[in-house]
């Protein structure tokens, strides 16, 4: 996974591409974050090398997940994974719905997409 840390770093990832790409929110608090966390990864070692997976930790970079739900009209959850394409979102897995097989399915769906 890619930290996503700032909201200049938010702005490149939100530049249209043709590849899909995920975010992943994250709370170190949170205990359900645990088992999501584990999914992205299972996610993360069988999907194509041009998916790319973001990792933001929602404690120490808030204003990054607010930028996040202001740009894409997408509420804040957690966990919360969002596939986007084309710099918008496509698909938004909340909470127990964060697994790799969402995941594998909505990243392979954007792909044939556009």
């Amino acid at each position: 996974m890619i930290d996503l840390s700032s909201l200049l770093e938010l702005e490149a990832v939100l530049k249209p591409s043709k590849d899909p790409v995920v975010l992943y929110k994250h709370s170190t608090q949170c205990g359900m974050c645990d088992g999501a966390i584990e999914e992205v990864q299972a996610f993360e070692e069988q999907k194509p090398a041009e998916v790319r997976v973001y990792y933001l930790d929602l404690l120490a970079h808030r204003d990054v997940s607010n930028a996040i739900a202001q740009k894409l009209g997408v509420r804040h959850e957690s966990p919360q994974a969002i596939v986007l394409k084309e710099g918008k979102p496509v698909a938004v897995f909340n909470h127990r719905q964060v697994k790799a097989e969402a995941l594998r399915s909505a990243t392979q769906s954007a792909s044939q997409k556009w």
